[in-house]
């Protein structure tokens, strides 16, 4: 009774022990076939990301070969290539970036697939460029034949005008010759016509109570100047109108110069310069010696002292004295 008693627990023991590794085993294959599927699944994770880092290193360094071979002797186009090699790389480092980062493996392609479009977009801009370039540049040939005609023309033209102009300035020359020649003939003839003025002779006059001039000789009891002068003969001067301008040079050495009674200024025909003057008058000239005379009554307050009187014709000298007012 205590041996089948025995045998049985035995029995029960056994088929424990058998289940339990049955399970064991269950347990362990199922462990292997997930393990299994996880290499898989990683494995070909590896070979995507590895196939996808070949696929944008092909596509990299083609399309920077063609970019390469692309440039020439135009430096904008020669700018233009190296800009689109440095974009080029920051899209082949952006998706290698994504490759080690992210398992959008459809997304990476997509973005694989656009960096070609882009490249191969940039290679039909430059030529397109390019052909526009050979277009320009036979223009360019054409215009500088012409450009080269043109100027051999204008070359021509200028000899010509050079040769016109040197003959010009001596004509320039012998004229200007000629018009300061006849300019010094001008001044000589002015001059010599100048009508010469002598016996100056001024005195000072009160006006009485009637209107009657009476000779005064004191300043202060005045009030104007009666100025006489003769006029010389000069065969070079017609008979006419002739205009004498009178300054009166006060003891200060002060021109007498009042806008009011007549004063101005006339200008030196010898330099030009500005001659102040007291007061002008025509008389009619007959081509002999005459006196002449005129009365000069401005509003002025003379002093006493030694005044010089200088009278021009034709903007000369043509006399001069003194005088003077106790």
């Amino acid at each position: 009774m205590d041996e089948q008693k025995g045998n049985n627990t035995y029995k029960i023991v056994s088929i424990t022990i058998i289940g339990l590794l049955l399970a064991l085993s269950g347990y362990l294959l199922y462990q292997k076939s997930q393990s299994s599927s996880v290499i898989a699944t990683q494995d070909a994770q590896i070979m995507e990301i590895e196939k996808g880092k070949a696929d944008v290193e092909k596509t990299y360094y083609e399309a920077l070969a063609d970019l390469e071979e692309m440039k020439g002797d135009r430096e904008d186009l020669n700018a233009r290539i190296d800009s689109q090699k440095v974009e080029l790389k920051k899209q082949r480092d952006n998706i290698v970036n994504l490759l080690a980062t992210s398992k959008d493996y459809k997304a990476i392609k997509a973005r694989i697939a656009t960096m070609k479009t882009e490249s191969e977009d940039f290679k039909r801009q430059i030529d397109a460029l390019r052909a526009e370039n050979d277009q320009l540049s036979t223009s360019n040939q054409q215009l500088n034949s012409e450009k080269e005609l043109l100027t051999n023309q204008v070359n021509q033209e200028r000899t010509s005008n050079d040769e016109l102009a040197s003959r010009n300035v001596s004509l320039e020359a012998t004229k200007s010759g000629l018009e300061n020649e006849k300019m010094k003939l001008a001044k000589k003839v002015d001059k010599a016509s100048v009508i010469k003025i002598s016996d100056i002779l001024v005195e000072g006059y009160k006006l009485s109570s009637k209107g009657k001039e009476v000779s005064k000789r004191f300043a202060k009891n005045i009030d104007g100047l009666k100025i006489c002068f003769k006029t010389a003969q000069n065969d070079l001067v017609e008979a006419g109108r002739e205009k004498f301008y009178i300054r009166l040079i006060n003891p200060t050495g002060e021109t007498i110069n009042i806008p009011a009674a007549g004063s101005g200024i006339i200008s030196a025909s010898e330099d030009g310069a500005e001659i102040s003057y007291s007061l002008a008058k025509e008389f009619t000239y007959e081509n002999t010696q005459a006196v002449s005379c005129t009365n000069w009554q401005p509003t002025y307050d003379f002093v006493k002292g030694s005044y010089e009187i200088h009278v021009y014709n034709k903007g000369y000298l043509a006399g001069k004295s003194t005088f003077t007012l106790k």
